[in-house]
Protein backbone atom coordinates (compact mmCIF):
# COMPACT_ATOMS: atom_id res chain seq x y z
CA UNK A 1 0.00 0.00 0.00
CA UNK A 2 1.27 3.58 -1.07
CA UNK A 3 2.42 5.92 1.84
CA UNK A 4 0.86 9.13 2.09
CA UNK A 5 3.82 10.17 4.96
CA UNK A 6 6.33 12.24 2.19
CA UNK A 7 3.49 14.02 1.72
CA UNK A 8 1.78 14.93 5.09
CA UNK A 9 5.44 15.63 6.56
CA UNK A 10 5.65 18.24 3.34
CA UNK A 11 2.07 19.88 4.83
CA UNK A 12 3.33 19.47 8.38
CA UNK A 13 6.71 21.10 8.00
CA UNK A 14 5.89 24.15 5.78
CA UNK A 15 5.70 26.82 7.78
CA UNK A 16 5.89 30.68 7.35
CA UNK A 17 9.06 32.32 7.16
CA UNK A 18 9.34 36.01 7.46
CA UNK A 19 13.17 36.43 7.81
CA UNK A 20 14.38 36.03 4.04
CA UNK A 21 17.46 36.83 2.08
CA UNK A 22 16.96 38.20 -1.22
CA UNK A 23 18.50 35.38 -3.00
CA UNK A 24 17.55 32.09 -4.05
CA UNK A 25 19.78 28.97 -2.06
CA UNK A 26 22.12 27.26 -3.59
CA UNK A 27 21.10 25.26 -6.25
CA UNK A 28 17.88 26.71 -6.99
CA UNK A 29 17.34 29.12 -10.14
CA UNK A 30 14.80 30.89 -11.21
CA UNK A 31 14.23 28.51 -13.56
CA UNK A 32 13.29 26.36 -10.68
CA UNK A 33 10.91 28.10 -9.38
CA UNK A 34 8.81 28.99 -12.17
CA UNK A 35 8.94 25.81 -13.49
CA UNK A 36 7.27 24.69 -10.03
CA UNK A 37 4.76 27.29 -10.13
CA UNK A 38 4.09 26.23 -14.02
CA UNK A 39 3.37 22.70 -12.62
CA UNK A 40 1.78 23.34 -9.83
CA UNK A 41 -0.32 26.14 -11.90
CA UNK A 42 -1.69 23.56 -14.40
CA UNK A 43 -2.31 20.60 -12.09
CA UNK A 44 -4.35 22.07 -9.54
CA UNK A 45 -8.25 20.86 -10.16
CA UNK A 46 -10.65 23.42 -10.82
CA UNK A 47 -14.50 23.41 -11.09
CA UNK A 48 -15.26 21.93 -14.88
CA UNK A 49 -11.80 22.24 -15.46
CA UNK A 50 -12.19 25.51 -15.85
CA UNK A 51 -8.23 26.21 -15.64
CA UNK A 52 -9.18 29.99 -14.34
CA UNK A 53 -5.56 30.06 -11.60
CA UNK A 54 -3.23 32.68 -12.84
CA UNK A 55 0.50 33.52 -11.82
CA UNK A 56 3.41 35.47 -12.50
CA UNK A 57 6.35 35.95 -11.05
CA UNK A 58 7.89 39.26 -9.77
CA UNK A 59 11.95 39.77 -9.27
CA UNK A 60 14.31 42.34 -9.13
CA UNK A 61 12.80 45.85 -10.15
CA UNK A 62 9.16 44.62 -10.33
CA UNK A 63 9.16 42.96 -6.91
CA UNK A 64 10.80 46.17 -5.64
CA UNK A 65 8.53 48.16 -7.65
CA UNK A 66 5.53 46.30 -6.61
CA UNK A 67 6.49 46.43 -3.03
CA UNK A 68 7.35 50.28 -2.95
CA UNK A 69 4.38 50.84 -4.41
CA UNK A 70 2.08 48.80 -1.24
CA UNK A 71 4.84 50.96 1.05
CA UNK A 72 3.59 54.11 -0.23
CA UNK A 73 -0.27 53.41 -0.42
CA UNK A 74 -0.22 52.48 3.45
CA UNK A 75 -0.42 54.77 6.48
CA UNK A 76 3.21 55.21 8.08
CA UNK A 77 4.31 53.37 10.42
CA UNK A 78 3.70 49.66 11.31
CA UNK A 79 1.18 49.36 8.58
CA UNK A 80 4.01 49.80 6.35
CA UNK A 81 6.58 47.29 8.12
CA UNK A 82 5.73 44.05 6.15
CA UNK A 83 5.52 45.15 3.12
CA UNK A 84 8.95 47.19 3.41
CA UNK A 85 10.84 43.82 4.53
CA UNK A 86 9.09 42.11 1.76
CA UNK A 87 10.10 44.75 -0.75
CA UNK A 88 14.35 45.01 0.64
CA UNK A 89 14.31 41.63 2.02
CA UNK A 90 12.48 38.74 -0.18
CA UNK A 91 14.14 37.66 -3.75
CA UNK A 92 10.53 37.58 -5.14
CA UNK A 93 7.08 36.94 -5.33
CA UNK A 94 4.17 34.85 -6.75
CA UNK A 95 1.45 37.04 -7.55
CA UNK A 96 -2.00 34.64 -7.43
CA UNK A 97 -4.99 35.79 -10.26
CA UNK A 98 -8.29 34.25 -10.72
CA UNK A 99 -9.16 34.78 -14.40
CA UNK A 100 -12.20 36.83 -14.85
CA UNK A 101 -13.37 36.09 -18.39
CA UNK A 102 -12.88 32.29 -17.64
CA UNK A 103 -15.46 32.72 -14.48
CA UNK A 104 -18.08 35.00 -16.29
CA UNK A 105 -18.04 32.66 -19.39
CA UNK A 106 -18.71 29.53 -16.79
CA UNK A 107 -21.24 31.71 -14.87
CA UNK A 108 -23.55 32.32 -18.54
CA UNK A 109 -22.95 28.43 -19.43
CA UNK A 110 -24.14 26.58 -16.54
CA UNK A 111 -26.80 29.78 -14.63
CA UNK A 112 -27.68 27.23 -12.31
CA UNK A 113 -24.29 27.51 -10.89
CA UNK A 114 -23.75 30.92 -11.50
CA UNK A 115 -23.23 32.29 -7.80
CA UNK A 116 -20.90 29.51 -6.83
CA UNK A 117 -18.29 29.73 -9.85
CA UNK A 118 -16.35 32.60 -7.82
CA UNK A 119 -16.52 31.02 -4.52
CA UNK A 120 -15.22 27.75 -6.61
CA UNK A 121 -12.52 29.66 -8.31
CA UNK A 122 -10.98 30.63 -4.72
CA UNK A 123 -10.99 27.38 -3.43
CA UNK A 124 -8.88 26.27 -6.68
CA UNK A 125 -6.33 29.37 -6.24
CA UNK A 126 -5.99 29.07 -2.41
CA UNK A 127 -4.97 25.03 -3.42
CA UNK A 128 -2.62 26.61 -5.85
CA UNK A 129 -1.30 28.78 -3.23
CA UNK A 130 -0.56 26.02 -0.72
CA UNK A 131 0.74 23.71 -3.31
CA UNK A 132 3.46 25.79 -4.15
CA UNK A 133 4.55 27.30 -0.90
CA UNK A 134 4.87 23.91 0.16
CA UNK A 135 6.89 22.81 -2.74
CA UNK A 136 9.01 25.62 -2.99
CA UNK A 137 9.71 25.32 0.92
CA UNK A 138 10.59 21.62 -0.13
CA UNK A 139 13.30 23.62 -2.75
CA UNK A 140 14.77 24.43 0.28
CA UNK A 141 13.27 28.11 0.29
CA UNK A 142 11.46 30.50 3.50
CA UNK A 143 7.79 31.79 1.98
CA UNK A 144 5.14 33.61 3.74
CA UNK A 145 1.68 34.38 2.05
CA UNK A 146 0.09 37.96 2.21
CA UNK A 147 -2.75 39.72 0.99
CA UNK A 148 -2.16 43.22 -0.34
CA UNK A 149 -4.21 42.45 -3.34
CA UNK A 150 -5.19 45.66 -4.91
CA UNK A 151 -2.33 47.98 -3.65
CA UNK A 152 -0.40 45.47 -5.55
CA UNK A 153 -2.28 44.84 -8.77
CA UNK A 154 -1.89 48.77 -9.41
CA UNK A 155 1.50 48.14 -9.41
CA UNK A 156 2.32 45.47 -11.74
CA UNK A 157 3.94 45.23 -15.18
CA UNK A 158 1.26 46.92 -17.84
CA UNK A 159 0.86 43.67 -20.13
CA UNK A 160 -0.75 42.26 -17.39
CA UNK A 161 -4.36 41.42 -18.15
CA UNK A 162 -6.60 43.82 -16.50
CA UNK A 163 -9.50 41.32 -15.96
CA UNK A 164 -7.07 38.87 -14.28
CA UNK A 165 -7.97 40.21 -10.11
CA UNK A 166 -5.18 39.58 -7.78
CA UNK A 167 -6.11 37.05 -4.50
CA UNK A 168 -2.78 36.31 -3.36
CA UNK A 169 1.24 36.69 -3.21
CA UNK A 170 3.97 34.38 -1.80
CA UNK A 171 6.85 35.93 -1.09
CA UNK A 172 10.14 33.93 -1.27
CA UNK A 173 13.68 33.84 -0.58
CA UNK A 174 16.79 31.97 1.18
CA UNK A 175 15.69 31.49 4.65
CA UNK A 176 17.72 34.12 7.14
CA UNK A 177 15.69 32.82 10.02
CA UNK A 178 13.49 30.08 11.70
CA UNK A 179 9.78 29.73 11.55
CA UNK A 180 8.11 30.79 15.27
CA UNK A 181 6.52 28.56 17.29
CA UNK A 182 3.75 26.91 16.33
CA UNK A 183 0.61 26.28 18.66
CA UNK A 184 -2.62 23.80 17.84
CA UNK A 185 -6.15 23.95 18.81
CA UNK A 186 -8.18 20.98 19.92
CA UNK A 187 -9.98 19.77 16.76
CA UNK A 188 -11.02 16.53 16.19
CA UNK A 189 -11.81 14.83 13.03
CA UNK A 190 -14.84 12.87 13.70
CA UNK A 191 -16.10 9.17 10.99
CA UNK A 192 -19.63 9.21 11.01
CA UNK A 193 -21.07 5.46 9.76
Amino acid sequence: MASATPYLNAVSTRRTIYSLKPQLPAGVSIQDVQSTIQTVVKDTPTSFNSQSVRAVILTGESHKKAWDHVVKSLPEGDAQMRPKSIRDEAYGSVIFFSDGPTVAKLQEGFPAYSALFPQWADHSNGAAQIHSWTALELQGLGCHLQHYNPFVQAALPSDIPADWTVQAQLVFGAPAGAAGEKTFIENPVKTYK
